[in-house]
């Protein structure tokens, strides 16, 4: 099986959402840097004409709604 283009953004939203979690409490990037800049900055040029502010919207909280299920 091969996945689509926006399951590929879902699962690479997925980990920078993740990421960018991680390197915040590190302190690695700005407080003030939002998840979406983040994501706009970081995302392969390749699948950004995949996402969108819903499917990060989404993503997050998906992630934030399950991180013990997902540990």
């Amino acid at each position: 099986m091969v996945l689509t283009n926006r399951e590929k953004t879902i699962i690479i939203t997925s980990h920078l959402v993740s990421l960018y979690s991680e390197m915040i409490e590190e302190g690695k990037i700005p407080q003030n840097q939002s998840v979406i800049d983040f994501l706009m900055k970081t995302i392969p040029k390749e699948y950004k004409p995949d996402i969108s502010i819903d499917l990060i919207d989404d993503v997050f909280m998906f992630i934030s709604s399950r991180p013990m299920e997902l540990s």
